[in-house]
């Protein structure tokens, strides 16, 4: 009975881990975790930096389209100022470029007889102050008389103010001709043809050489 006591007693003492044993083991899982740790950390960061670039780098590209919407739009109204601005904008040549381009315009605005255009004459004049006060502004006086049909007559005006330089309308005569006593019958009266008698004054304004003081600045040509 004791022996076998005695040896139950130390086969079940044999089973159970010994401090040893189980000091042993907890180094072992404590290495184990360290190096999985030494190794899966690094990689568990470059993770997380990779996942924070990402969403950087998305913001990023969402700042990138919305200025490029941004960029085109202010690039559209760029071209939309700049056809407005070329409507209503004009050149004042310097005085070296005045004599070619008087002589543009009158060409510009020259007609040849026809159906609609009995006579035209255009006169430039001496040069004259373009303001009224004293600045490097000039102009060259262009009168223009034509006997010829309303819609003509306002194709020339139109001409001149749509030309690339300044040219400023000084004063405009448009009357219709009486039909003059003894005329023949046969002949179709200017009443009749629908003709009128017009005379434009124009002035082509240009630079001289000096430069102007604030007080002409002021006072731009219009």
């Amino acid at each position: 009975m004791s022996a076998r006591t005695f040896f139950s007693r130390r086969t079940l003492r044999s089973r159970c881990p010994s401090g040893v044993s189980l000091a042993a083991f907890g180094c072992s899982f404590a290495v184990l975790a360290s190096v999985t740790m030494l190794a899966v950390y690094p990689a568990w960061m470059r993770a997380e930096a990779r996942a924070t670039e990402s969403g950087r780098l998305l913001a990023r590209a969402s700042q990138l389209a919305a200025l490029e919407s941004e960029r085109d739009r202010l690039r559209e109204d760029l071209k939309n100022a700049r056809r407005a601005s070329e409507r209503v904008l004009r050149e004042i040549p310097t005085e070296s470029e005045q004599g070619s381009q008087v002589g543009a315009l009158m060409r510009t605005l020259a007609v040849g007889a026809s159906s609609e255009v009995e006579n035209q004459t255009i006169v430039a004049g001496e040069p004259v102050p373009a303001l009224l006060k004293e600045s490097r502004f000039r102009a060259i006086p262009l009168t223009v008389e034509m006997h010829a049909s309303f819609s003509r007559v306002m194709e020339i005006l139109a001409r001149a103010e749509g030309d690339r330089r300044l040219v400023r309308p000084i004063r405009i005569e448009i009357t219709r001709p009486q039909a003059k006593a003894g005329s023949t019958s046969g002949r179709v009266t200017s009443e009749e043809s629908g003709f009128v008698e017009a005379r434009l004054e124009l002035d082509a304004v240009y630079a001289t050489g000096e430069e102007p003081t604030s007080e002409a600045m002021k006072e731009f040509p219009r």
